[in-house]
C-alpha cells in the first residue's frame, strides 16, 4: 500500500476517537498503523488490526477508565506520608484499577520483599511499561532518597504517577515510553519488568529477546502472569518460565526463580 492511498495521521484520530485508545501514545499507535498498513490489503483492515492489538497489549487491563481526577483530590487530602495508615489504603484501594496491579495487591508484602532481597542497598529503579506499579513503592525495599524512572503508553497514567511523585515528595519521573523501540536513558541499580513481555511480545514477537538484551542495569526484576485475565492456567507457568530459559539462554547471569499464586518471578543478576 502506498502512502497515497491513506493518510496516517487522520488514522491515527480514528483510533484514538475509541474511549479506550485516546489517552494512548500517539507514537504508538503510528508505529502500529504503519506496521499494519504493509501486511494489510485495506485502510480499513489496517485500523481493525491495529485497534485489536492496542486492546490485547494494554486496553484490556484496563476494564473501565481509572479516575484519575478523583484519584488526584483524594490523594490531595492525605498526609505526605508514604508510611501513613490512610495513604497505604488509599494505595492499595486504587492499584486494583489496573488489572496488573490488582493480581499483586494481595501479595504485596511479600511480592517484593521477596524477590529483592538478595540485592541489598537499592537506590534506584527503572520501572518498564509500569501500569500502576509505583503505587506499590511503601512496600519495596529502598533506600532513603532513592530515584524512581517509570514509564508506559498512558498520558492520563503518565501524568497522574507524576503527580504522586510529587505528593509524596519523591525522587521520580513517569515519561511517555513505547519500549519496543527505546527505554528512558537512565542509569540504575534495578529494571522491573513486570508481566510486560508478553504483551510487548503481541506487537513484536522479537520484542522480549531486544529488551532482556537492550537492559543496561545490572540487576532486572522479570516476571509473567500465572493465569490469563480470564482466570484460566492452562500450562502458562511451564510455558513462560520455558520461554524466559530461552530469554537468557547462553547469558552469564545469576537468576533466582519466585513463584506466587498469581506471578512467576525471576531476578536477573547480571
Amino acid at each position: 500500500m502506498t502512502a497515497p492511498e491513506y493518510n496516517l495521521n487522520t488514522l491515527v484520530e480514528q483510533v484514538q476517537q475509541g474511549a479506550k485508545y485516546r489517552s494512548i501514545s500517539p507514537q504508538l499507535i503510528r508505529s502500529l498503523l504503519i506496521v499494519e498498513l504493509e501486511k494489510r490489503k485495506t485502510p480499513k483492515e489496517a485500523l481493525k488490526a491495529a485497534r485489536s492489538k492496542l486492546h490485547q497489549v494494554a486496553a484490556a487491563y484496563q476494564e473501565k477508565p481509572i479516575p484519575y481526577a478523583l484519584m488526584r483530590e483524594e490523594m490531595a487530602r492525605l498526609p505526605a506520608d508514604l508510611a501513613d495508615p490512610d495513604v497505604l489504603a488509599f494505595l492499595t484501594r486504587v492499584m486494583p484499577a489496573h488489572a496488573s496491579t490488582r493480581e499483586r495487591v494481595s501479595i504485596l508484602p511479600r511480592f517484593f520483599a521477596e524477590c529483592l532481597a538478595p540485592l541489598g542497598t537499592i537506590n534506584s529503579i527503572l520501572d518498564v511499561a509500569c501500569g500502576l506499579n509505583p503505587l506499590a513503592i511503601p512496600w519495596m525495599p529502598l533506600q532513603p532518597g532513592f530515584t524512581y524512572t517509570a514509564c508506559d503508553i498512558y498520558t492520563d497514567m503518565i501524568g497522574f504517577l507524576n503527580t504522586f511523585f510529587t505528593r509524596f515528595n519523591i525522587h521520580g519521573e513517569a515519561v511517555l515510553r513505547d519500549v519496543t523501540r527505546e527505554l528512558p536513558p537512565v542509569s540504575a541499580d534495578l529494571t522491573l519488568v513486570l508481566k510486560t513481555i508478553p504483551c510487548l511480545e503481541q506487537m513484536d514477537r522479537d520484542a522480549g529477546q531486544r529488551l532482556m538484551d537492550t537492559i543496561a542495569t545490572p540487576n532486572i526484576l522479570v516476571s509473567f502472569p500465572a493465569h490469563s485475565l480470564g482466570g484460566r492456567s492452562k500450562g502458562m507457568v511451564r510455558n513462560y518460565e520455558r520461554h524466559f530459559s530461552e530469554l537468557v539462554a547462553g547469558k552469564p547471569w545469576h537468576i533466582t526463580r519466585f513463584e506466587f499464586p498469581d506471578e512467576l518471578a525471576f531476578l536477573v543478576q547480571k
